[in-house]
């Protein structure tokens, strides 16, 4: 009689019958389930820092990049991590009736991502690994999209700030933002390295690969790095990064919105002094409108957009609310 898994080799193997269907992912029914096994696989590969890149094209084509310095694959068994019941967790007890956040293992969940994506792709096996998924929203949508009232409100940088919070001892780094945001951490992090060589020009390589891109510009091989990864940017965004416009993804936290810009006030109530005196000062609508074009420049140059903009003029104070989002389409 046939037993539980069947080993594949390194580590490798295909869970079979009713082990298999016990440590199976649930259904995925939106993009926000997809990116939570993404995360899970992350986490249960032993990953320190896993990085999400998260961009929308065309208000509906959805790309995930996911990548992490857990323990990776071997190149042989590239072509296993996205079929059904694959695993590198096959040892783990599992007893029967057990739910909740069950451990995964390479691809034992990504073969559901897949079926549930328009295009998935392993583009790093190591160092760090690297995952490419893209969704169309009309067929696995979102649990929420644009919306009149505020232009970005998706539910995927919540599923991360959810799972953060949920991570279990020791808990990963985890950062979540546009493909922009998330090179200038990568260029922080390290994973992808600057050199000077003989010749005096700059060789870019990504952590850990022998992969060495010679240009001779910076930029280019930047942006041919990166692309390498999945993060696919202009070479104008990679210039702003280089000049140090674009502030490097900030970690997710249970405390705080993460990434760059995540729903931060600005000028709001917390900010009031007690008690102030004072004229109330009045501003046209076209000093409000300079103020705003002015605000909106500033966002920009973050890669950030700002919605709205609201004038309070109190005794001796003035107050400014606005709300800076990253946008859901990828600015460039």
């Amino acid at each position: 009689m046939e037993g539980p898994y069947r080993d594949l080799g390194n580590g490798f193997a295909r869970l079979l019958g009713a082990e298999g269907a016990r440590r199976s992912p649930g259904r995925i029914h939106y993009v926000e389930d997809a990116l939570h096994e993404l995360l899970r696989n992350s986490r249960d590969a032993g990953a320190r820092n896993i990085y999400v890149a998260s961009s929308l094209r065309a208000r509906r084509y959805r790309a995930l990049v996911v990548m992490d310095d857990g323990q990776g694959f071997p190149e042989s068994h590239r072509h296993l991590i996205f079929e059904p019941g694959v695993t590198t967790r096959h040892l783990d007890p599992v007893p029967p009736g057990s739910e909740g956040d069950l451990p995964h293992g390479a691809g034992l969940s990504l073969y559901h991502v897949k079926n549930a994506a328009l295009s998935s792709e392993v583009l790093s096996i190591s160092s760090p690994t690297a995952i490419k998924i893209i969704f169309d929203t009309h067929t696995l949508p979102e649990k929420s999209l644009q919306a009149g009232s505020r232009p970005s409100k998706t539910n995927l940088l919540a599923t991360t700030t959810k799972f953060a919070a949920n991570s279990s001892a020791p808990q990963p780094r985890i950062f979540h933002a546009s493909p922009a945001n998330i090179l200038a951490r990568l260029l922080k992090d390290h994973i992808i390295l600057m050199s000077i060589n003989d010749t005096n020009l700059q060789d870019v390589k990504i952590k850990n690969s022998k992969h060495v891109i010679k240009k001779g510009s910076q930029a280019h091989s930047i942006r041919d790095a990166a692309s390498a990864l999945g993060v696919e940017v202009s070479l104008r965004t990679v210039q702003r990064v280089i000049a140090g416009e674009v502030p490097a993804a900030r970690e997710i936290s249970s405390r705080s919105p993460g990434g760059a810009g995540g729903g931060r006030l600005m000028g709001s109530r917390e900010a009031r002094s007690e008690g102030s005196g004072g004229t109330i000062l009045s501003i046209s609508n076209d000093e409000l409108a300079e103020i705003r074009g002015i605000l909106r420049r500033a966002a920009a140059s973050s890669y950030l957009e700002l919605a709205g903009l609201e004038f309070e003029a109190r005794p001796g104070e003035v107050i400014l609310r606005g709300c800076v989002y990253e946008p859901e389409e990828e600015y460039e």
